[in-house]
């Protein structure tokens, strides 16, 4: 009887250490859940993004076409690609602006040989075999506003040795530096007004010479451009539908003059007019920049009258095989040709796709120059493009200045993007 006395006691000594063990970690649960729910507080508490947004996001996204920009399309897409890293910033209710930046950017790098050979018997024919290395780095802004979208667009590049054998635009320097900025308002949906350095709206963007020549080459002949470098300017563009047009003012030479000094500043104005189709579009371009001095003279060898220039391009789609793009002008260039400056020219570009990762290139062009040499030129790539961010090619270019020299090259090029 005193054995069963015992168990019994045992047993309920054990129960009740068992219930407040058990309390004990009830307690301590509970306590761990409040701490959780006191950080969690805090982290609903503290911005994630800045004052007065809801919503920051990171991700991969079309790039932004710039408005009233026509000219350096197929350029901008072949170097940065069409996608870009888009940071989006969505507002609260009491803030109306949203804002988008987007980055890209790219690092071309070739081994190129090239064989000269000039006519004149006292110049030595050259044989020059280079590693040639570009980048450039790409950022796009853009804000609603109350009367608006406004957007800042900003490209830099760095070049090492001659870059674009053949090509009024090459630098060589090494150095980062612009490669054109634009600003932009869009006073509504279809009419911009926009200002900075993008090219001369005159400059066509069609045929070889439109596309400036291939990766590692140009178009050998040079472009539209009237003087070789891209004016500063103020532009007004509307674009509906397939109808796009624009008229701008540019400084022909980028400084600063009187109206009534013997230094005048070569300004001038330029329009385009654009329609593009689903199969075919047309382009037609005109500009006319005023002379550097109050008469026609010729100061260090360079007539100093104005320059014009008149162009017409078209693109053709041939379905999902190729592309095909020509252009044709003629104008007044005397910066850049010396006193023998009108000219004419001729341009065709075939883009092919060979497969999803596979394109080939193949480009002419010849331009005809009152008094001096015509330049023709012949060039042909093959690209392989396995994803978005890498291409890989081989590239071949003909150049021949009449009287002058003959000019082959060869090179091997690679582009990484992000």
């Amino acid at each position: 009887m005193n054995a069963i006395k015992i168990a019994l006691l045992g047993t309920a000594a054990l129960a009740a250490v068992s219930v407040s063990a058990r309390a004990d970690d009830l307690a301590d649960l509970k306590a761990q859940i409040e701490a959780l729910n006191g950080r969690i507080s805090q982290l609903e508490a503290s911005p994630a993004v800045p004052a007065g947004y809801q919503l920051l996001s990171v991700s991969e996204a079309d790039a932004i076409i710039v408005p009233g920009s026509f000219e350096n399309g197929a350029r901008d897409a072949r170097d940065f690609g069409t996608k870009a890293t888009n940071i989006g910033i969505m507002p609260t209710a009491d803030v109306p602006a949203s804002t988008n930046i987007q980055w890209s950017g790219y690092v071309k790098a070739g081994v190129v040989y090239t064989d000269t050979d000039f006519d004149s018997t006292t110049a030595a024919d050259q044989d020059t075999l280079d590693v040639v290395a570009k980048a450039g780095i790409k950022v796009v802004g853009t804000t609603d506003t109350a009367v608006g979208e406004v957007g800042v667009a900003f490209t830099v590049m760095a070049e090492a040795a001659s870059w674009k054998t053949g090509q009024h635009n090459g630098h060589g320097t090494g150095s980062l530096q612009s490669d054109g900025f634009w600003g932009w308002w869009k006073i509504t949906p279809e009419m911009t007004l926009g200002g900075g350095v993008d090219g001369s709206l005159a400059g066509n963007g069609q045929g070889f010479d439109g596309r400036e020549g291939l990766h590692l080459f140009g178009d050998g002949s040079g472009g539209y451009n009237h003087n070789g470098k891209d004016p500063a300017q103020i532009r007004l563009s509307y674009a509906s539908g397939p109808i796009a047009f624009a008229i701008a003012l540019e400084d022909g030479d980028n400084s600063v003059g009187t109206l009534t000094s013997s230094s005048k500043s070569k300004l001038g104005v330029a329009g385009e007019v654009k329609w593009s189709g689903d199969a075919v579009g047309f382009e037609v371009n005109a500009g006319y920049w005023d002379t550097t001095a109050d008469t026609n003279t010729t100061v260090a060898g360079v007539q100093n009258d104005s320059n014009w220039t008149i162009n017409a391009g078209a693109n053709i789609g041939l379905g999902d095989i190729a592309t095909l793009s020509i252009a044709g002008g003629m104008g007044e260039d005397a910066f850049k040709s010396g006193n023998v400056d009108k000219y004419s020219k001729l341009s065709a570009h075939v883009g092919f796709n060979l497969s999803d990762a596979v394109t080939a290139e193949l480009g002419a062009s010849h331009k005809w120059v009152k008094g001096s040499g015509d330049i023709t030129s012949i060039g042909a790539g093959i690209f392989y493009t396995p994803v978005s961010q890498l291409t890989l090619g081989l590239e071949a270019m003909y150049t021949d200045t009449k009287g002058t020299s003959e000019q082959f090259g060869v090179g091997l090029i690679s582009v990484y993007r992000f």
